[in-house]
C-alpha cells in the first residue's frame, strides 16, 4: 500500500488514511479538514480525485502486476455529487466491474458519515510497460 500511495505524491496532499487495496476493490479514508475545502464544503475536486484514485486502486489490486509493471490511466470517467461535505469522515469504496486486455472499468461511492455524497465510474486504459 506505501508502494501505491509513493508512486502519486498528489493523494497525500488530500489527506487519504486508512487505506485498503486488495481483490479488485479498494476503500480510502479521508478527515474533513479545511484545507481540501472550497470555502466551506469539500472541494469537488478532491472527491473527484477519491472516484479516480480509489477505482484505479481497485482495478491494480486485481492485476497481479507491480506498479512498475502496469499503470493505470484514466480515460474516462463520470462523478455525481450528491450532497455537500461539511465536517466528519469520508470514505470512498470502490471495486472492479470488468477488465479487459487494455481497458477495465470500475465504480465508487463516497460516503460522509454512512450519508452517500458521490457516485462515479471510471475506465482506464491499463498501460502495461
Amino acid at each position: 500500500m506505501e508502494e501505491y500511495f509513493e508512486t502519486m505524491p498528489f493523494l497525500e496532499l488530500i489527506g487519504i488514511e486508512n487505506a485498503t487495496v486488495e481483490d479488485g476493490t479498494a476503500e480510502f479514508h479521508v478527515p474533513y479538514d479545511e484545507s481540501i475545502t472550497n470555502h466551506t464544503v469539500v472541494h469537488g475536486g478532491v472527491m473527484a480525485t477519491l472516484v479516480d484514485a480509489a477505482v484505479a486502486g481497485a482495478i491494480h489490486s486485481d492485476a497481479e502486476a507491480p506498479l512498475d509493471e502496469l499503470e493505470p490511466l484514466t480515460i474516462d470517467m463520470d462523478v455525481n455529487y450528491h450532497a455537500p461535505v461539511t465536517d466528519g469522515e469520508i470514505v470512498a469504496r470502490a471495486s472492479l466491474i470488468q477488465r479487459g486486455g487494455t481497458i477495465a472499468v470500475g465504480e465508487a461511492e463516497v460516503y460522509n458519515d454512512d450519508e452517500l455524497v458521490v457516485s462515479g465510474k471510471a475506465t482506464y486504459f491499463q498501460k502495461w510497460k
